[in-house]
């Protein structure tokens, strides 16, 4: 088995209206999120040598995350828009696009700043 990781970027606000700290005010972060996927390597067809095509993965993960998330309110999409139930819902999302017989998203990492992130395994 091999694993292969991309990263994606996007920009997003959001309050956490539970908190009783500066984070109850709405405020942008840039989002990281790292994408890892274990599979096989494929011996045959249009992604042979691959675990997945990296342009695959990017268009997946477009249409499932980065459309929905890019430059919105992310409380409009999230009840409680926390790193850690964002990612956990990332992954539901991700799971029917990606998991296949021969490979499965087995690691997100969600960054909200540089040193802060909720990683999904």
């Amino acid at each position: 088995m091999i694993s292969i990781t991309k990263i994606f970027k996007f920009e997003a606000a959001h309050f956490l209206p539970n908190h009783e700290g500066k984070c109850k005010n709405t405020h942008g972060h840039s989002y990281k999120l790292e994408v890892t996927i274990k599979g096989i390597v494929l011996t045959s067809g249009p992604e042979q040598g691959m675990v997945i095509d990296y342009g695959n993965l990017s268009a997946i993960i477009d249409e499932h995350v980065i459309q929905k998330l890019d430059h919105c309110l992310l409380n409009d999409v999230f009840h409680n828009p926390t790193a850690e139930y964002m990612v956990w819902s990332i992954a539901e999302w991700l799971e029917k696009p990606i998991n296949t017989s021969s490979r499965q998203v087995i690691k997100l990492r969600l960054w909200e700043t540089d040193t802060c992130y909720a990683e999904w395994r």
